[in-house]
């Protein structure tokens, strides 16, 4: 991180505020390192810079100039003799979401804006925000222990599969691939491998343990394909499918092909991993999977799957106790509201999911002041606990098991996973707009 000054009227509003260079690169070496935490706790860069420039208002930063661009965050004001003061950095990365980071991160915010209001003079001003900007680094520090993510991970792999349906065998085979592939990912965490790899050896591990499940009679192919299809989509970085059609919709191009491309690595991953598996299952002459209808689960077994579903991934994405709640509740609405549409309406699953993610943006919207919580992590638990395309993939495994052609399936949940995309920015944004004309 850098800084620099130069001349330039960057605002007249911060000159006014009366503060010196260095108050002012006090203040923005906060607002950096905590826009920094922001996004790599999983916001996206415009309420990243939403926050920061609310933020930066209560700390006499009125004019406050935001520059994002991917990973990297400007940040520039003037100072009381009309000099300007920059400050530039980069996020660590964009593809993680911590539930309990961003909130600390955001009541930290709020409590050092509020003690601003007290601070006697410069000195205490000083000591305040250097007091702040180490605890924001120190959060940013901190991670969720693993074992926390990989018990999270593996019951919502458990509970996705349960609404695949398919067997008991199946369900429990993907919780158990997930549980192997979470923990080949500790494993090879301090090789520090690019992403690409690092998904590709998750991958191959998983196909490698499902083929073996399958030789030693524990579960049928099928029911090994439906846990592959759930631990693919574990894979997928869904954060940045969200992010990246909200910076898309708010115009911020940049932010959103650099999310594109870290969701098109871990594809990528996922490609390697597949062909890995189908190859091992041809050498071991494993026997083409055949399906022929899709078992079905009544629809209250659906929403008590989608809101346990929910509640798994709080824990998987950092999230403790207080969230527990407001994730069931997420989930089940959502559920139910993708239940209503599928069975009652008739919509198609494409249909059907892109309506209830709008749904679920607005609940999410709603609920962030009450639970503390940012509104894209609470989207993610119902996404995760009610609409991800497992069918979909499941199908396009089972296709491309049997050497069938597999892209119309695959195609098809690659669109679902843009309409829920689509659909959550879509209503986040209609709960801005109520609440401005309210």
């Amino acid at each position: 991180m850098e800084a620099a000054s130069s001349s330039g009227p960057a605002s007249q509003e911060s000159a006014r505020a009366g503060l010196s260079a260095k108050q002012v690169r006090l203040r923005l070496a906060f607002l950096s390192a905590l826009g920094h935490g922001l996004l790599e706790s999983g916001q996206n860069t415009r309420q990243t810079e939403s926050a920061l420039e609310r933020y930066g208002r209560g700390l006499g930063l009125d004019g406050l100039v935001l520059n994002s661009f991917g990973r990297m965050l400007l940040l520039e004001a003037v100072t009381h003799d009309g000099a300007t003061v920059s400050l530039s950095g980069a996020a660590r990365s964009l593809d993680a979401i911590d539930c309990t980071r961003a909130r600390d991160l955001g009541r930290l915010a709020d409590s050092t804006v509020e003690d601003a209001r007290h601070w006697p003079d410069p000195s205490a001003a000083r000591e305040h925000l250097t007091a702040a900007r180490q605890e924001v680094e120190r959060l940013r520090d901190t991670a969720t222990p693993w074992w926390v993510v990989t018990l999270g991970l593996t019951l919502l792999a458990f509970f996705i599969s349960m609404q695949i349906g398919v067997s008991w065998q199946a369900w429990v085979s993907a919780a158990l691939v997930q549980l192997i592939t979470s923990l080949t990912g500790v494993a090879i965490s301090g090789l520090r491998l690019p992403r690409l790899f690092a998904i590709a050896v998750q991958s191959c591990a998983a196909g490698a343990f499902a083929t073996a499940l399958v030789q030693l009679g524990f579960v049928d192919p099928v029911g090994a394909a439906a846990a592959i299809a759930v631990n693919w989509l574990l894979l997928l970085p869904l954060p940045q499918i969200i992010g990246a059609v909200t910076d898309a919709i708010e115009s911020d191009h940049l932010s959103a092909m650099t999310r594109v491309a870290g969701v098109a690595v871990a594809a990528g991953g996922i490609a390697i991993g597949g062909g890995f598996t189908f190859a091992l299952g041809e050498l071991l002459g494993m026997a083409h999977p055949r399906l022929d209808a899709l078992p079905t689960l009544p629809w209250y077994l659906v929403l008590v799957f989608s809101a346990l579903g929910a509640v798994a991934n709080a824990f998987a994405n950092g999230g403790r106790l207080p969230l527990v709640r407001p994730a069931a509740l997420l989930g089940l609405v959502t559920g139910a509201v993708n239940q209503v549409l599928l069975l009652a309406v008739g919509l198609p699953a494409v249909w059907a999911s892109s309506l209830s993610a709008v749904v679920l943006g607005v609940l999410s919207a709603a609920l962030v002041k009450r639970t503390g919580y940012p509104s894209q992590v609470l989207a993610l638990m119902g996404i995760t606990g009610a609409l991800l395309p497992g069918i979909p993939v499941f199908f396009g495994i089972l296709q491309a098991m049997g050497g069938g052609n597999a892209a119309e399936h695959f195609g098809t949940a690659a669109v679902i996973s843009l309409g829920i995309g689509t659909g959550v920015a879509l209503g986040v944004h209609l709960a801005g707009l109520r609440r401005s004309a309210g």
